[in-house]
């Protein structure tokens, strides 16, 4: 799990760079299995889960964000049980939490497209100081001209600040101000891991460079889905399964590995998941 002092540096910054976390063999499996579904979008062979914008460049639609990558890949499901990632979420949020979200969010060659300054999600979403956050694995580098960017400490904007801020940084009508206003790149290899709280505001620019595609995990604390949401308390039993199954399989395919031990309140319901793919507009409140 990450150190004290990591912990520290992401409590006041809202990101914390790891480098080099994934092996070469678990990357290059994502790899794979990331460029199929990629190639997938590209041919707009019409899966929902596929989703496109304007590049703001050429003026093309294009794609750039792919829901539900465990329930499409294997090589996603392990990624869910890496141990030293489950354990940095058990030091951040508490033993108890759930995995909510799952998606690979990408630029293609030639056509990335930009993802507007902005917060994944509003404060009404916190119950107390522990963050909500996701867990971005690197599939491919970035530089200057494709990387995200962010405002260190932004996280602890209130909605005001936040707002303004916001409006400061998307001037231009597009968000695409990135370069400025206390924003740092935040440029990784292939292998990294970047940890960013849903608060901090975050975005990248229109590219026309090389491949980049992330994958995005988010996690959430069990007790603040519960009081607050924004899933109905049966969804929770539903994804504590899904991580179980995810860490087997992980187990499976890395026996020499410490795995994490999973203890949340409640326990994990015993069986297999129905599903490892739980559409958010079915579980709304």
């Amino acid at each position: 799990m990450i150190s004290d002092e990591q912990a520290r540096f992401f409590r006041e910054n809202g990101y914390l760079v790891l480098s080099q976390l994934l092996a070469a063999a678990e990357l290059e499996a994502l790899r794979s299995e990331m460029q199929v579904l990629v190639t997938s979008a590209v041919e707009r062979t019409g899966d929902a889960d596929f989703r496109y914008r304007e590049h703001a460049l050429t003026g093309e639609q294009v794609p750039f964000r792919i829901e539900y990558v465990i329930d499409k890949s294997a090589a996603c499901r392990r990624l869910l049980g890496h141990p030293f990632v489950l354990g940095s979420v058990e030091k951040l949020q508490g033993p108890s939490f759930i995995p909510t979200w799952d998606s690979m969010v990408f630029k293609l060659e030639g056509a990335g497209a930009a993802i507007p300054w902005h917060r994944d999600a509003g404060l009404e979403q916190l119950l107390d100081e522990r963050p909500i956050f996701n867990v971005d694995f690197y599939l491919d580098a970035s530089d200057r001209t494709n990387c995200l960017w962010a405002i260190p400490g932004s996280h602890r904007f209130d909605e005001d600040e936040a707002q303004e801020r916001l409006a400061e940084l998307s001037a231009d009508g597009f968000g695409t101000q990135f370069d400025g206003g206390g924003a740092v790149s935040l440029e990784l290899e292939p292998g990294d891991v970047l940890f960013h709280d849903i608060l901090v505001l975050h975005g990248s620019p229109a590219a026309q460079s090389r491949l980049r595609r992330v994958l995005y995990y988010e996690f959430r604390p069990i007790d603040v889905e519960l009081a607050i949401g924004p899933h109905t308390p049966d969804y929770i039993p539903l994804k504590q399964q899904v991580l179980a199954a995810c860490q087997r399989e992980r187990a499976q395919a890395f026996p020499d590995e410490e795995p994490f031990r999973y203890r949340p309140e409640p326990p994990v319901p015993d069986g297999e998941p129905a599903s490892f793919r739980f559409p958010h507009e079915q579980f709304w409140r």
